[in-house]
């Protein structure tokens, strides 16, 4: 609970200091989410996910960056959980969408995360997400190069009003490690909400707003955007227990 408490402060401390830059210089943007998120259940403790996301720009429409991720996860029986996986990232330069695509940059991530949940009471419950991220990006006529090291922690609620309906509300921030990284050692921060319905045990739909304030590599200019995400939920359930 301690360590919790200390994320937390250094968190407020750090957004408290970005929101006072933030007067400098932000451009704000909307943007449409749309992912296809799939989970093989192999069984009560192994898990792969596999998700397919398009991020796009609203007014103009434009491509904002295309996402894939897979991750193998094991849950143990006291609410923590690991997971491991690997992102390809494609994103549209530049980061405007009134001016045409004049390049588009891959990235390559391998992902690690540890997450905790507990139960508040019956219908509501806390998770904690630690993530650890190493990039990689390609230049045009490059090879592929580390870019640095990315630290994100989440907190999310979640109340499951019944079988089928479940709400969330989430904050996470991003830190930025590494030689490269000279402005911008606080990344980003996200925070939003969803409404997720599965009218059938294994399919249903996810509708959520985020807020995503990010600051760039000069330290003085910001990104604010708001964005709509819609998420298909599908889940595969090969367990001897579904069998």
């Amino acid at each position: 609970m301690n360590v919790q408490i200390r994320i937390m402060i250094i968190m407020m401390v750090l957004l408290g200091t970005t929101i006072s830059n933030a007067q400098k210089n932000v451009d704000h943007q909307n943007l449409l989410w749309t992912r296809y998120a799939l989970k093989l259940k192999i069984n009560d403790s192994w898990s792969v996910s596999q998700e397919i996301e398009e991020r796009t720009y609203w007014f103009p429409w434009r491509q904002h960056q295309f996402v894939t991720r897979t991750m193998g996860r094991y849950n143990f029986k006291n609410g923590f959980g690991v997971g491991a996986g690997f992102a390809y990232f494609r994103q549209s330069l530049p980061q405007d969408p009134e001016v045409n695509v004049n390049y588009t940059q891959p990235e390559l991530r391998s992902e690690f995360e540890l997450t905790y949940t507990h139960s508040l009471s019956e219908k509501l419950s806390m998770n904690h997400r630690y993530w650890n991220e190493l990039r990689y990006f390609k230049e045009e006529g490059q090879d592929y190069e580390y870019g640095n090291m990315r630290l994100r922690y989440r907190l999310e609620l979640q109340y499951k009003h019944s079988a089928s309906l479940t709400f969330r509300a989430f904050d996470e921030i991003f830190i930025n490690l590494g030689e490269n990284i000279v402005n911008n050692t606080f990344d980003q921060n996200r925070y939003g909400a969803s409404i997720q319905y599965m009218p059938i045990k294994n399919f249903g739909l996810e509708l959520g707003y985020i807020n995503w304030f990010q600051q760039r590599p000069s330290g003085v200019d910001f990104y604010n955007r708001n964005i709509v995400r819609v998420t298909v939920h599908h889940t595969i359930d090969v367990s001897k227990k579904s069998k």
